[in-house]
């Protein structure tokens, strides 16, 4: 199951950087009508929502600075940023990179307990089974924004 398990989370992640190939800039920052954030929360969001769901939930460090993660949390929005966001390249390299070092260090842990409450989880592999469907939801309201800000 573990196998299975990062498999699909690499296979998700895969599909998230095609998503955000050729994005620019300028199109990362736009907030389109209807719309309360835009691409480049959503690719910073599921960056740093996967890393709460991995190490955070048992009790792990996380190893992205803490500056970075708050930029990005439920409820945030650009609007409210007090601090610059990293570029679109910062972010896509801390995604690429992101998927073998999960794997590394949690490798052989997958049933552990959760010692963070998170919904009605109980273990680290429900979590990273419910990070799949966040980062697939996330990858396709940049998928939205994408039509709603071409030009």
């Amino acid at each position: 199951m573990e196998s299975i398990i990062f498999s699909q989370m690499e296979l998700n992640r895969n599909r998230t950087l095609e998503v955000i190939a050729g994005i620019t800039e300028e199109q990362a920052d736009i907030v389109p009508k209807g719309f309360n954030n835009n691409i480049r929360w959503n690719i910073g969001h599921i960056l740093t929502a996967q890393e709460r769901m991995a190490f955070r939930l048992i009790g792990e460090p996380m190893e992205l600075p803490e500056e970075l993660m708050n930029l990005f949390l439920n409820g945030t929005k650009p609007a409210d940023w007090q601090s610059a966001p990293p570029d679109l390249a910062t972010l896509r390299e801390l995604l690429e990179g992101q998927q073998a070092r999960l794997r590394e260090r949690l490798k052989g842990r997958l049933n552990e307990k959760l010692t963070v409450p998170f919904r009605d989880f109980g273990t680290l592999a429900e979590a990273l089974i419910f990070s799949i469907g966040h980062e697939s939801l996330h990858a396709g309201y940049i998928m939205a924004l994408k039509r709603a800000t071409a030009n």
